[in-house]
């Protein structure tokens, strides 16, 4: 065996290595595995190079640890960067844009994420896309919110009386005190059609009218909505009166979970007879529609609020009319829950699948034809 001890070794310490020549020669085999563990570490050092490489602070929120030890060192290289963001937010699968902040706000040194798709889930998704951006951005930036399809900014009211108010502040809501904001929203269409029990339940139908128009006996709708030329289409003037019928009705939307419980009632935003019309106030599937005295076509809309479900599914969607409130409920009370409504008409029932979130406006849209 060759000697490892220096030449001014003293007999205890060549005694010492004479006694263990055998084990040293078992150990020489690993000698050259020592150099090489690193490019491909069994499990049992991850934990090791994890924390040689200094990068104990990504474990909580990265469940691969060789995707830690792989991606980790190149992180380290740019992190203080807005690439250094990037790269971490790849971490847990996730793409998003940062926006810094106006250089000429109060927290001008804040940032937002704007993301393509809404992020999968809250918990635990977006502590984890907060902390590890946190953890990326420079030194003397903070994230300030992250936001998908629902963003509305704050009015710009400095040096006058607005300052300060409820226009200044912007859209979202925090998971926790002091917590980063996140503003979602999402769109479902639904394009319905109404039928005959539906429309007999809700009181708004007539007959498809044969040759010769809509007849007298058939007409129970105000005589003062029935403005047609004599040489008008019957069909168009039957779609024509039974979309006039919703507008002034009060419009809510009903959400039930898989056990066909109701979740709560959302009162429509928009309720209007429309017509299609290129780049209109609304829109359905890609095309324009605007509110019209000759709309042939009924848009309704509704938007729930921040809070208002969070952690249950939503399995189905109805249009409710005739609604009444239980006592104490006030009108203008936008989300009700199933308690404080006591009977509703309901029609349109539609299968669909939301998972409802503290974070998420959920923006439904239901196109009703005739």
């Amino acid at each position: 065996m060759t000697s490892l001890l220096p030449s001014n070794a003293g007999h205890f310490e060549k005694a010492i290595e004479a006694a263990h020549a055998e084990r040293w020669e078992r150990m020489g085999g690993a000698v050259p595995f020592i150099t090489t563990a690193k490019e491909n570490p069994p499990p049992s050092f991850l934990p090791f190079l994890v924390w040689e490489f200094g990068l104990g602070m990504l474990t909580p929120y990265v469940d691969n640890l060789y995707e830690v030890i792989d991606e980790g060192v190149r992180w380290h290289r740019v992190r203080g960067t807005y690439g250094g963001v990037k790269q971490g937010l790849g971490f847990v699968g996730v793409t998003a844009t940062l926006e810094p902040a106006w250089h000429g706000r109060a927290w001008w040194n804040s940032n937002q994420l704007r993301f393509p798709s809404l992020p999968a889930n809250d918990a635990p998704l977006l502590e984890k896309i907060e902390v590890i951006t946190r953890l990326s951005l420079p030194f003397r930036s903070d994230l300030r919110r992250g936001v998908y399809e629902y963003d509305i900014e704050p009015l710009q009211g400095d040096h006058n009386r607005l300052d300060g108010c409820h226009l200044d502040v912007e859209s979202g809501v925090r998971l926790y005190d002091g917590g980063t904001v996140w503003s979602f929203g999402r769109t479902t269409e639904i394009d319905h059609t109404l039928t005959e029990a539906e429309g007999i339940a809700i009181g708004n139908w007539l007959e498809v009218p044969e040759e010769g128009g809509i007849p007298w006996v058939s007409m129970t709708y105000p005589w003062v909505t029935a403005t047609f030329g004599w040489a008008d289409n019957p069909l168009t003037q039957r779609r024509e009166l039974m979309a006039a019928w919703f507008p002034s009705r009060s419009i809510y939307l009903m959400l039930k979970d898989s056990d066909d419980a109701v979740i709560g009632y959302r009162r429509a935003r928009a309720v209007h007879a429309v017509s299609t019309q290129y780049g209109g106030e609304y829109t359905f599937d890609g095309d324009g529609y605007a509110p019209s005295e000759n709309g042939t076509r009924v848009y309704i809309e509704a938007m729930t609020d921040f809070e208002d479900a969070d952690g249950v599914d939503a399995a189905s969607v109805s249009v409710v009319t005739s609604l009444t409130r239980a006592v104490g409920i006030p009108a203008g009370r936008l989300w009700l829950h199933p308690q404080d409504v006591t009977a509703a008409t309901a029609f349109a029932e539609t299968e669909i699948t939301l998972p409802l979130r503290k974070t998420v406006r959920e923006r439904i849209k239901f196109l009703v034809r005739f």
